[in-house]
């Protein structure tokens, strides 16, 4: 049926505007969703918290760290993003039902399947058409360096070739977030080196990362943000600017004449500013800022012309995380990671 003149020509016109725009905004809606929220998620084993309202946001093509001691809980959120355990409060939202998500747990068993057998199955699970899944096992093959083990059965693999295969059918249907759990574990150097070339060529078309791990290179060359985890919370979360900005050194002294110190210390190499003085353990004390690299410098010719050093704060980078990153297990959880 045609409309019967110019004003129910008009009146259409605008109806179909009305409806695209609607449209329009309703994907634009969509398209600012997060791939996944965590929302004061919650998770308890035989009435004890391993999680504690944590809360998080995953953007596409985002990559966020979590870092914590052993026992903290970083193994349990991520098999609660890779919808292995249910949560037991909170939210948890998906922007999308069937979201493809590629997994590597922190342990890969020795299977009796070689290694191209296995990825098959893996492939033909996500649907994957033959050919498809082939080139695909070749590019990672050639990419973890074990083409010559394509055929041998995983059950005499050492601990570093199965977490290559264990992180191969994690990426082998390209998917949309990818949770790796200590992805270095058991790696040698050029397999490290391989990884991080790979996994930042997924972030870059566009896949989520989430990763538990404990070397600070990968935080600086890929993690957009850092959660820190102790016993089950969120005790600091880090963006990209803090992560990336330049560290420094504060120093509090005391014990030099204003006026002495002045002149000396500002003339030194690596002098960035004067900040408020403070009271410290009693004392009126002075404070310096310098550049990281030469805060020894400074130190010794603090302590040389007789001043005291009360004490030293590392800022900005990923200053004061790097505890964070050690293995040592909680005093309060020590079988949960």
């Amino acid at each position: 049926m045609y409309p019967a003149n110019k004003w129910d020509v008009e009146l259409l016109q605008v109806r179909t505007e009305f409806l695209i725009g609607v449209s329009m905004k309703t994907k634009d809606k969509v398209s600012e969703l997060p791939l996944i929220e965590l929302e004061r998620v919650g998770k308890k084993y035989n009435g004890i918290s391993v999680l504690d309202e944590v809360s998080m946001r995953i953007e596409p093509g985002s990559a966020t760290a979590i870092i914590g001691r052993n026992g903290s809980g970083k193994s349990t959120m991520l098999s609660i993003l890779a919808g292995l355990i249910q949560i037991s409060c909170g939210r948890l939202l998906y922007k999308e039902k069937g979201m493809r998500i590629g997994y590597a747990p922190e342990i890969f068993p020795g299977l009796k399947f070689t290694p191209e057998e296995f990825l098959r199955c893996v492939g033909r699970l996500h649907g994957f058409a033959p050919v498809e899944i082939d080139r695909r096992i070749s590019e990672l093959l050639v990419c973890f360096r074990l083409e010559s083990y394509r055929t041998r059965p995983m059950e005499s693999f050492s601990k570093g070739m199965l977490q290559k295969v264990n992180l191969m059918q994690s990426m082998l249907v390209r998917p949309s977030l990818l949770l790796l759990d200590e992805p270095m574990s058991g790696l040698d150097a050029p397999a490290k080196e391989s990884l991080l070339e790979c996994v930042s060529d997924m972030k870059r078309q566009g896949t989520a990362l989430v990763f538990s791990v404990h070397e600070p290179q990968w935080i600086k060359a890929l993690a957009d943000n850092v959660h820190v985890l102790q016993t089950g919370r969120t005790i600091r979360t880090i963006n990209r600017s803090e992560l990336h900005s330049t560290s420094y050194s504060r120093i509090s002294y005391r014990g030099l004449s204003q006026q002495e110190s002045n002149t000396q210390l500002e003339q030194m190499p690596g002098f960035l500013s004067w900040d408020t003085s403070v009271e410290q353990m009693g004392y009126d004390c002075s404070l310096i800022s310098v550049q990281a690299s030469h805060c020894d410098t400074f130190l010794r010719n603090i302590l040389d012309a007789g001043g005291s050093v009360i004490s030293v704060e590392r800022i900005g980078g990923l200053s004061g995380l790097e505890s964070w990153m050690t293995p040592k297990a909680s005093n309060l959880r020590g079988s949960e990671s």
